[in-house]
């Protein structure tokens, strides 16, 4: 298989992070006043952990460059 190369911009795993990233921001600074139950914060890094191994298991087919 020839390997082939991406632009950054177009990895759906980077742009799921900062997403991700964003709301644990937005949450930290009070953003709507949402509040989460402290279980809730172990889970979504959880889910946040396997989505990203899907992505990189089975969106993942090329080498990123800058």
């Amino acid at each position: 298989m020839e390997d082939t190369v991406k632009k950054w911009y177009l990895s759906l795993t980077l742009w799921f992070n900062v997403l991700a990233l964003l709301v644990a921001v937005a949450v930290g600074f009070g953003f709507g006043e949402f509040t989460p139950d402290p279980w809730v914060v172990p889970v979504a890094a959880g889910i946040i952990a396997i989505i990203n191994l899907i992505l990189r298991a089975f969106k993942t087919s090329t080498k990123l460059t800058a």
